[in-house]
């Protein structure tokens, strides 16, 4: 039987027992404020949440490259200043 995601990050240490639970009351709130809008406003709702997310990602892309070129500069001055 496989394990949850959240048991995998509890135990790899990844997140704390406070973070998870913070997690899921705020997922929940999430959901009951869903329910709430009216079914035509639900449809809405999401795409906002897509696109919201889909920014997030490409902004975390971004930062990964960014972080990645500047870690290879460093190496080339590294490499330079032991020669």
């Amino acid at each position: 039987m496989s394990t949850s995601l959240r048991d995998q990050l509890l135990k790899a240490g990844m997140a704390s027992e406070k973070q998870l639970k913070e997690a899921e009351r705020q997922l929940r709130q999430q959901q009951r404020e869903r329910r709430q809008l009216p079914k035509d406003k639900r449809a809405i709702a999401s795409d906002a949440e897509l696109a919201a997310q889909r920014t997030q990602f490409a902004k975390a892309a971004r930062d990964q490259e960014l972080s990645r070129r500047q870690k290879e500069q460093a190496d080339k001055r590294t490499r330079r200043s032991s020669n």
